[in-house]
């Protein structure tokens, strides 16, 4: 058991597909719909701050790490001014670019074992 990697850190190795897909509808949704830069910073910061949160949790150092980083969305929600659909689309899509973001840094940080496939 204690030689299977955390759960939360199999999302590390999904994080470049993530980032396209994220990217991609940002792309899309910023050319269709108007874009907004102060909710994509936010957001694409809240991502990151998230992740590195739940990885600290996922590496064993503490649960309040875990509270933090899942509750970095329902903050942004609430701080982040989101006047129409393409703000909130804005806000999706850079929370999850910025969250792949960390995990890929991560990736190419941390040692092969992250790169392994499970056996």
């Amino acid at each position: 058991m204690s030689q299977q990697p955390h759960v939360g850190l199999s999302l590390v190795n999904k994080a470049p597909i993530g980032m396209v897909i994220t990217a991609l509808v940002a792309v899309i949704a910023n050319v269709l719909l108007e874009l907004n830069i102060i909710t994509l910073g936010y957001a694409v910061t809240g991502g990151i701050v998230s992740a590195v949160l739940l990885l600290a949790y996922w590496l064993g150092k503490g649960g309040l790490f875990f509270i933090l980083g899942v509750s970095i969305p329902l903050v942004l929600v609430l701080l982040t001014p989101l006047a129409s659909i393409a703000a909130l689309l804005n806000l999706v899509s850079g929370f999850f670019f910025g969250f792949c973001a960390a995990l890929l840094i991560y990736k190419l940080v941390k040692p092969a074992d992250i790169n392994k496939p499970n056996l």
